[in-house]
């Protein structure tokens, strides 16, 4: 996932800045803060109950927005040690049924911007229809369309709060899943301003994601896009290609390498191997060069050549053919929640590459 703070956005509640480092690239506790604070909590009286507030919304005219997603990201760092970064998103959603919401693609690591591949965002959901590329975390920002909202429970007003000078009611409640998030909703007419949702990794660490809404009831369009996901599977579970299915299975890593290639230091490889069946009804043109790794701060690993003598080469497979070969990818060390994305004609593939945890600062390669 491509993700950084690299330009600062003028209207936001707080600047950006660079993260605050410990010794020698070492992550600090101080990396993990909110990057967007909170406005000023304040005692509310006479304010409505959680559950009128969001019914207050839904009784609303809302029918669409813009947002500005500011959240922080996970990101190596030395020692084999996870770090958090600030990147920024724009989005747009719709409430009407078919409830939708795009993000655009992901920030360029080297100048902030986000690039324009087709015009399409890296993940979009219409209704209960997800279709992602390149983005793993897509499961995170379902619950920014406030459409989602109306399946919250426990919600509570915790008091009121002024965003540019607009008073607000705070709302906090839990989402489908059981997830708290909060939101600010304007009292004069009960439309979000702000979103925000903290998550955690399995190390423990502590990430937000805080979406921005603007210019509600604006001409916004989200149309399905051409390239459709197949949903993020596990290991072993065949996908459904245009002509035949990919499985991605015997996943491994590998702090040796080969005679020809070795690891970095505080690398290793993930290897995995793909299997790919044609159905006899058309072609599947292979391309190892169109899969990527993400997660745990990889951020779109392509595959390497190791010299393995069962490779994955780039071939097309014709009339109920199939052919399995392996791929590798470096990542550092300390990389274990991953996510194996191709993309394929008709289709992108996202397999859960997750591999066996280790304990904090020990390395699997020592």
């Amino acid at each position: 996932m491509r993700i950084i703070a690299a330009i600062c956005l003028a209207w936001l509640l707080a600047g950006c800045s660079t993260p605050n480092l410990g010794p020698a690239g070492q992550s600090s506790p101080a990396e993990f803060d909110q990057p967007l604070p909170e406005p000023a909590l304040l005692q509310a009286t006479n304010g409505p109950s959680g559950l009128a507030a969001l019914a207050q919304l839904r009784a609303s005219d809302l029918t669409s927005a813009v947002f500005k997603l500011v959240g922080t990201e996970q990101t190596p760092r030395a020692q084999g040690q996870i770090g958090a970064r600030v990147y920024h998103l724009d989005g747009k959603l719709m409430l009407l049924r078919p409830a939708s919401l795009e993000v655009q693609p992901w920030d360029d690591p080297m100048t902030g911007l986000q690039p324009d591949i087709d015009g399409r965002g890296d993940f979009i959901s219409i209704g209960s229809t997800v279709y992602v590329r390149d983005d793993p975390y897509w499961r995170l920002f379902v619950n920014i369309n406030p459409a989602g909202w109306a399946d919250a429970s426990r919600a509570q007003t915790l008091g009121q709060a002024t965003i540019d000078g607009l008073a607000t009611w705070v709302v906090q409640a839990r989402d489908g899943l059981g997830h708290p998030f909060k939101v600010w909703l304007r009292q004069r007419d009960y439309v979000p301003l702000r979103y925000t949702v903290a998550w955690t990794n399995a190390k423990g660490l502590t990430y937000y994601i805080n979406a921005l809404y603007a210019n509600f009831n604006s001409m916004v369009t989200i149309a399905p896009p051409d390239t459709s996901n197949r949903g993020v599977v596990q290991p072993g579970t065949p996908v459904t290609l245009q002509s035949g299915s990919v499985t991605v299975r015997d996943l491994t890593f590998d702090c040796v390498g080969t005679a020809i290639h070795h690891p970095a230091p505080h690398d290793k490889f993930v290897v995995e191997v793909l299997t790919f069946v044609d159905g006899g009804q058309g072609s599947i043109s292979i391309d190892p060069a169109e899969w990527r790794l993400y997660g745990d701060g990889v951020d779109g690993v392509r595959p390497t050549t190791i010299g393995a003598t069962d490779e994955l080469h780039p071939q097309t497979l014709t009339q109920g053919q199939q052919v399995a070969g392996r791929i590798a990818f470096e990542v550092p060390d300390d990389a274990y929640q991953l996510l194996t994305v191709g993309k394929m004609p008709g289709a992108t593939v996202v397999v859960s590459t997750f591999l066996p945890m280790l304990p904090n600062g020990e390395s699997p390669c020592a």
